[in-house]
């Protein structure tokens, strides 16, 4: 399940109580989003035995009729634990008929990285994926962590962090704004203000994507 090479973390330094977070996609198949709406918050509610949920969110810019759920928990013990459940049910999150895809990965919240707090800080999300380079994790996340408080003063980080699975290494770093002139303001002042993108901190990245999300009525990051 995790990776040891140049494209994640040794998993032996994963162990002992780190917070994990997992952001697991589920994509409907086509027509199908009216007869799903309605199921959802079930869906969310009952979204992990071990975890804790913290966000549901709907994809308004990007691949359509997708929704992006968002879960923590206090090990990587506790994850695999969700996992091995998972492929023992039939239909985990009670809309199998209506699902085109399922695509879940784990994380692990970079040094500066706030803790997530439920809130309300949207609801616009944008969820900015950008895939690594091999080994090229440390000097991104220096580049990042010298400038993260100023650009957190122009709007809020909810959270930076990178991928513990095997394959490429992803970067999601997730960003609420209250409305999109918010958005285009902040990324305005923060080109201004030469520190975005961070200073030496594209070096390592090698494919770079951006989707804007909604929170769900039913979400706790609102």
């Amino acid at each position: 399940m995790y990776h040891d090479g140049g494209y994640g973390y040794n998993s032996k330094n994963l162990l002992g109580g780190m917070m994990i977070y997992d952001l697991t996609i589920l994509s409907l198949l086509p027509n199908t989003l009216g007869a799903v709406m309605s199921i959802l918050p079930q869906t969310y509610k009952q979204f992990s035995a071990t975890g804790t949920s913290l966000g549901a969110f709907a994809c308004e810019f990007g691949t359509l009729n997708r929704f992006a759920f968002l879960t923590s928990y206090d090990s990587v013990e506790a994850l695999a634990d969700e996992r091995v459940r998972l492929m023992k049910e039939q239909d985990p999150y009670g809309i199998g008929q209506y699902l085109g895809g399922v695509n879940s990965t784990a994380f692990k919240p970079l040094s500066f990285a706030r803790p997530i707090v439920p809130g309300t800080y949207g609801p616009f999300y944008e969820f900015r994926t950008y895939t690594l380079a091999p080994y090229g994790l440390p000097e991104t996340e220096e580049a990042w962590a010298k400038i993260i408080d100023r650009r957190h003063e122009m709007s809020p980080l909810l959270t930076n962090m990178a991928s513990i699975e095997e394959g490429p290494q992803k970067m999601v770093h997730i960003w609420p704004y209250a409305t999109i002139e918010a958005r285009m303001a902040a990324r305005a002042q923060a080109s201004k203000e030469g520190i975005w993108p961070p200073p030496g901190g594209s070096a390592k990245l090698i494919n770079l994507q951006s989707e804007l999300f909604v929170a769900t009525a039913f979400s706790d990051l609102k």
